[in-house]
């Protein structure tokens, strides 16, 4: 199963930003990628050129018994996406209802799509714990904690292991980014340190700071099509090479075959 699910225990780190660029990387390594929000800010959309007027999400779909794979809606940089979609407030949480009662909801409408060769599914979590992550979590997966470097995060750390977040089991699976590194803040560099010396080999790699990483979002572009000399892409490249080692059916010789529909 090639999914790859994307935490934090507070906001604020880049998590949605960070999952669209690995998107991009990941499919640069030449895998196919489709993203998943369950982010109410619905917001993932922004980083793949979608219209600002879209609407189309699963939220709106998730009363259907159906496949979400009719759902996807094919970007102009080539990976797939499946948005949270503008919902109201009952559609909100008639969804997170699903989610917590039927344990399988999520294996029924992502099942086909999840046990395709050479087809990473990214799924970007809202901050904390909540009925999202306890869905994925159950659906076993590649957790990947995102953090940032800086005292908060630091703060934050043991509650991963919380049973009501990751727990002690998951959480000793799971792999961490520290985003946002600057090497000019001594604060910025004590926490990372901290951070390596805590984690060690279940730190996946550290994402630079760098103002072209916004600027592109703002433009709707990747930071490989933004700024292709920017020192982030040497990081995105090396953590999707990570993920890649990380999932044994990552790459297929029918992969090039797959369609998203």
């Amino acid at each position: 199963m090639n999914l790859v699910y994307l935490t934090s225990p507070k906001g604020g780190t880049g998590r949605t930003t960070l999952t669209a660029n690995l998107a991009f990387a990941l499919q640069r390594l030449g895998h196919q990628v489709v993203v998943l929000d369950l982010d109410v800010q619905n917001t993932l959309r922004f980083h793949f050129g979608v219209a600002v007027g879209e609407s189309r999400g699963v939220v709106a779909q998730s009363q259907h018994n159906s496949d979400w794979r009719e759902y996807i809606i094919e970007t102009p940089g080539g990976v797939g996406l499946l948005p949270y979609g503008q919902v109201t407030r009952e559609q909100r949480e008639a969804f997170n209802a699903l989610l917590r009662r039927e344990t399988g909801f999520l294996d029924q409408r992502l099942g086909s799509l999840l046990q395709q060769p050479g087809c990473i599914t990214l799924v970007d979590l809202p901050s904390g714990p909540g009925s999202g992550l306890d869905a994925v979590k159950r659906m076993g997966g590649l957790g990947i904690v995102v953090l940032t470097a800086d005292s908060t995060s630091a703060a934050t750390l043991p509650l991963v292991e919380q049973e009501s977040y990751l727990g002690k089991k998951l959480a000793g699976e799971a792999l961490y980014i520290i985003n946002q590194t600057h090497i000019r803040s001594r604060l910025n560099r004590d926490s990372t340190e901290f951070f390596e010396q805590k984690l060690g080999a279940a730190l996946l790699g550290r994402v630079h700071r760098d103002e072209a990483v916004p600027e592109a979002a703002a433009s709707m572009k990747s930071i490989f099509e933004y700024a292709p000399s920017s020192a982030v892409i040497q990081d995105l490249e090396d953590i999707a090479r990570g993920i890649s080692r990380s999932l044994p059916e990552a790459f297929s010789h029918d992969s090039m075959k797959f369609s998203l529909r």
